[in-house]
């Protein structure tokens, strides 16, 4: 058909002469179907040209383009447009109708070209396009199970064969199937599979048809297991190995003593299972091979020259090392001896397999460890504040400690002496890295503290305690004290020196068994003892020391009193311990007046303990008398009591304490014999 045939098909109506005009300017087709050529001024394309009727030209003198016929068309009598008007609208009309014509072709085109992939997808998506070969054998159409077991039926010949392997020590012989040699089915098959399966429709159906037409192949994959190999050659050639001997080197006393190196001899097992391996992956490998081996010399690891270059390194190594505490104006030295030194030098091999001295910091740590205490400055608790309530509230006066940085020091140390192996310079100092060691209490760590136990004592100010003195001074340097996790308190200790320095006085004290009112410095103090001694007991806390006094004091609890004495020759303490793992503080304030008071109160984190005292009891009591005597020392008439009268009698008080599960932490039982004492009433005598 053509072409003007094929528009008047698509239109179903006759093609006019100015459908046809038309159709050859978009198309440049010249009358007779040949493409038009290209025009210039010099000679007027086909279309503007005459007709030979036009010309009056002969038939036999017509030029060589095939006439074309045009029938005059009538003109309208009302208008005169134009001439090609007309002609324009109808050309842009068939424009485009052929226009749609192309895109409905196209997508027509498009839909058949789908259609057709999806259902050659559709037949193949879990099986093997058409034309897919692995080596020789033709897979096309089937599924994986299909394909894996044409492949192990046709290539089952590739497991059967052997090896024989000459070395030598004598000839052995290995089977392919001892070697695991086999087609590797499982990876043919999954390659066969993937050809023409990218999930791209159309991709896959233009593959699918190449496949078909032109064929694809896969190649024949053969596996060896190489720990089969590796094993059946080291069970040939293993018998015949003769190790090296590697160099050593030994610490003893004051030497290092060297082992010397020796080369050994062997096969070379590495290059017979490569050979084994390379000829056995080949598809076309033979059904019988055979291989050789020879012997080697192995030569050590460690050879003697090695061994005593690192001899030669330990030697600069094992030096006296100066370390440095401290900055100016007057560091501190400690030195550590080269036969120190010398102990802490170990020999082997670094990750770069290179043989050589080097320091053990295992022992180099532990001699720091044992120092670190010898040049270490504690911190110093600051003093706790407390608020208008009696809460601690914040600290003040607290300072950092400082202590070794065992880890940081020991790095240093080491890379010291590594450095005097490479050629360093010996003598040389190595300082002690220092960390700093915070105080326990810090103003955060109040949060959440609660008064863990409590005691309060009433005293009268008198010439027997100084006036009050010796028991308020105690209270004012309690107050705000830290004592550690751990960390002992000792009241004599922790009260400080008791002189009129630091505001004591006389006061009285028990001598022979009679009351001297000011017959030593601090007399009295025990009123501040004997409180601290209650608060720490109900707390619950570890006691380590107490003393009753000689006789009792009826203003303290019943064999629950603490005395505290020292004279030069012997000293009685209260001594307790802060067993729990937080810090407490002390809380101490005394009131004025006649009868004033000291309360000594112990904070903390809770503790849940739980303390039980038993009962007060009083057994061998002994009663004591009063009497009166006239003196010269007083006016007359007027009193002294100098001794109260005060009943002897023995008691003991027991206190258990538990955690909160029940389980018993202390118990502890002490024991009272508190003496009698008559009564001493002192009278002015008359005079005469």
């Amino acid at each position: 058909m053509s072409w003007r045939s094929w528009i008047g098909a698509v239109e179903g109506t006759d093609v006019t002469t100015d459908e046809v005009d038309l159709v050859d300017e978009i198309f440049g087709v010249a009358p007779g179907g040949s493409a038009a050529q290209p025009t210039s001024a010099a000679q007027p394309t086909w279309a503007a040209q005459p007709t030979w009727a036009e010309s009056g030209r002969s038939e036999s003198a017509s030029p060589a383009v095939s006439p074309v016929f045009v029938e005059p068309r009538p003109q309208s009598k009302l208008l005169t447009p134009h001439p090609r008007a007309g002609s324009r609208r109808r050309r842009a009309l068939l424009a485009a109708k052929l226009a749609i014509a192309f895109v409905v072709g196209a997508i027509v085109s498009l839909v058949v070209v789908a259609a057709v992939a999806l259902v050659a997808l559709s037949s193949f998506s879990n099986r093997v396009v058409p034309g897919v070969r692995v080596g020789s054998v033709d897979v096309s159409g089937m599924d994986r199970a299909q394909v894996v077991a044409s492949l192990q039926t046709a290539y089952a010949y590739l497991g059967q064969g052997e090896v024989t392997v000459t070395t030598p020590v004598g000839v052995a012989t290995i089977t392919y199937q001892q070697a695991g040699r086999a087609p590797d089915v499982e990876f043919m098959a999954d390659a066969a599979m993937r050809i023409g399966h990218t999930g791209n429709p159309i991709d896959d159906a233009v593959f699918m048809l190449r496949t078909a037409i032109n064929g694809q192949s896969v190649p024949i994959v053969v596996r060896v297991d190489p720990m089969a190999v590796a094993t059946y050659v080291r069970q040939l050639v293993g018998t015949t190995q003769v190790p090296s001997q590697n160099a050593s080197v030994t610490v003893q006393a004051a030497t290092f003593s060297l082992s010397d190196s020796a080369p050994g001899s062997g096969i070379d097992e590495s290059a017979i299972s490569s050979a084994f391996i390379d000829r056995l992956t080949q598809s076309d490998a033979p059904a019988d091979i055979l291989l050789g081996g020879a012997f080697l010399s192995v030569d050590p690891q460690v050879s003697s020259r090695d061994a005593q270059d690192a001899i030669d390194a330990a030697k600069k190594m094992a030096v006296e090392i100066n370390l440095t505490w401290g900055g100016a104006p007057k560091p501190q030295t400690y030195t550590i001896d080269g036969q120190t030194v010398h102990s802490w030098i170990v020999f082997s091999a670094s990750t770069d397999g290179k043989y050589g001295a080097s320091v053990d910091p295992v022992p180099v740590r532990r001699y720091l460890s044992e120092l670190a205490p010898k040049v270490a400055t504690k911190p110093v608790e600051p003093s706790v504040v407390f608020d208008s309530s009696g809460k601690p509230a914040g600290v003040k006066n607290g300072k950092d400690g400082a202590a070794i940085d065992i880890d940081a020091t020991s790095q240093a140390i080491v890379s010291h002496l590594d450095s005097l192996a490479a050629g360093g310079q010996p003598g040389s100092t190595v300082a002690i890295v220092i960390a700093a060691t915070s105080p326990e209490i810090t103003p955060e760590s109040l949060s959440g503290w609660v008064n863990i136990g409590s005691w309060t004592t009433v005293f009268y100010p008198d010439i027997s305690n100084g006036f009050g003195a010796n028991i308020r001074v105690p209270a004012n340097v309690f107050n705000g004290q830290v004592v550690a996790p751990g960390q002992q308190f000792s009241f004599l200790r922790n009260v400080g020196p008791i002189d009129r320095a630091h505001g004591f006085t006389l006061g009285g004290v028990i001598k022979g068994g009679k009351s001297d009112h000011t017959g030593a410095m601090g007399g009295g103090i025990c009123s501040a003892s004997t409180t601290m001694f209650n608060a720490a007991a109900r707390a619950g806390l570890q006691i380590d020391e107490r003393h009753p006094h000689y006789y009792y004091i009826t203003r303290y609890p019943v064999g629950l009193d603490a005395t505290v004495f020292a004279d030069g020759a012997q000293v009685w303490d209260l001594k307790w311990t802060n067993d729990t793992p937080n810090p407490i503080v002390i809380r101490a304030y005394t009131t004025r007046g006649s009868r004033s008071t000291i309360t000594i109160q112990l904070w903390s984190l809770p503790l849940d303990r739980k303390v039980v005292f038993s009962p007060a009891y009083k057994a061998n009591v002994v009663g004591a008398s009063d009497r009166r005597v006239y003196v010269s020392t007083l006016k007359p008439g007027q009193q002294n009591r100098a001794e109260y009268p005060t009943p002897g009698f023995y008691t003991s008080r027991t206190r258990t304490v538990t955690d909160s599960t029940g389980k018993v932490i202390h118990f502890d039982t002490w024991k009272s014999k508190y003496s009698k004492v008559d009564g001493l009433l002192q009278i002015g005598r008359a005079r005469i």
